[in-house]
């Protein structure tokens, strides 16, 4: 009788020697993808579909998102917003949610559990403010927070959460401005003909600085006393004494503008109008509605796929 090439092994290792057998009997391409089949899925929530090669990436950009440790729901629809925009070519864009001390002993539980859920939250050592200081506790925190990443951030952005950038093009808009003493976001005023004399600077839902910009900040610690007052004004401010921020990049007020809310009664103006196609970002975003009607007109749903499992009137 023929025996088994099996016949004279345990019978607990026979299944072990037959995946053995299928390995080796593909291609090396293929030990490559079944070696993937069961590699760990990735659970940060706010890295991107496909994050390009670190050969490929010309440009990174760090965008911290100031916000309250208190606002959950905010935070969760921003995860969404950016997950699902398709990744910038060439660059990677990071966002991270920053606040200062966590002080509510619920605060501390559910910001944990966010941490380690998606692990983009930075809690820097301050009390929670506005025009205070929270904006200098940002940049000067960045460029020590990240001191041994290698390559280091590009920009630096300090963002308001009522705002939405499309990543896509903000990486096309910086990577065409200097990576050395760079300013960019929306200049005001925005039509400076009828305002002469007035001072220039980004307003404050949203600039970015260059990474050299950041670490003069953090290494400046005289600016800390001259903190206080509107945060956005202030901070050009410093930037004019230190003679820093010398490439002020102000984008074009149709790309970078605050939402046209119709039922309020507002008019038109050079900061504010209705969406275009080729938008930066869009700020004034202050409820469900204003935002599913930006997330809306940008395609954010693009991805959904028909089903018997739901319907929904988009």
């Amino acid at each position: 009788m023929l025996s088994s090439p099996f016949s004279h092994v345990p019978f607990l290792l026979v299944p072990f020697l037959l995946l053995a057998l299928i390995y080796l009997s593909v291609s090396p391409n293929d030990h490559f993808s079944l070696r993937s089949a069961f590699a760990p899925c990735n659970t940060n929530s706010n890295a991107p579909a496909q994050r390009p090669g670190a050969a490929d990436v010309d440009l990174r950009v760090l965008l911290g998102v100031l916000t309250l440790p208190s606002s959950y729901e905010r935070r969760a629809l921003l995860r969404l917003a950016y997950k699902l925009q398709p990744p910038p070519t060439g660059a990677t864009v990071d966002v991270r949610f920053v606040f200062c001390n966590v002080a509510k002993e619920e605060d501390a539980v559910l910001v944990a559990m966010e941490i380690i859920a998606y692990d983009d939250i930075l809690v820097l050592n301050c009390t929670e403010n506005m025009n205070d200081g929270k904006t200098y506790d940002f940049f000067s925190a960045v460029p020590k927070l990240f001191a041994d990443q290698v390559p280091s951030y590009d920009y630096v952005g300090k963002v308001d959460d009522d705002i939405y950038y499309r990543v896509s093009p903000l990486a096309d808009a910086l990577r065409s401005k200097a990576r050395r003493d760079a300013y960019y976001g929306f200049e005001w005023p925005c039509e400076p003909e009828t305002r002469p004399g007035d001072e220039r600077f980004m307003v404050g839902w949203g600039y970015f600085v260059s990474w050299d910009v950041a670490a003069w900040i953090s290494e400046t610690e005289e600016l800390r006393g001259a903190a206080k007052g509107a945060e956005d004004m202030t901070f050009s401010r410093w930037l004019r004494r230190g003679g820093k921020g010398k490439n002020m990049y102000g984008e074009k007020p149709s790309r970078m503008y605050d939402y046209l809310n119709d039922g309020w009664g507002e008019k038109a103006a050079c900061f504010r109008h209705n969406f275009t196609a080729d938008t930066v970002a869009v700020h004034k975003l202050k409820d469900r509605r204003q935002w599913a009607r930006a997330l809306k007109f940008f395609n954010a749903t693009q991805g959904l796929k028909p089903s018997k499992m739901y319907h929904l009137d988009l």
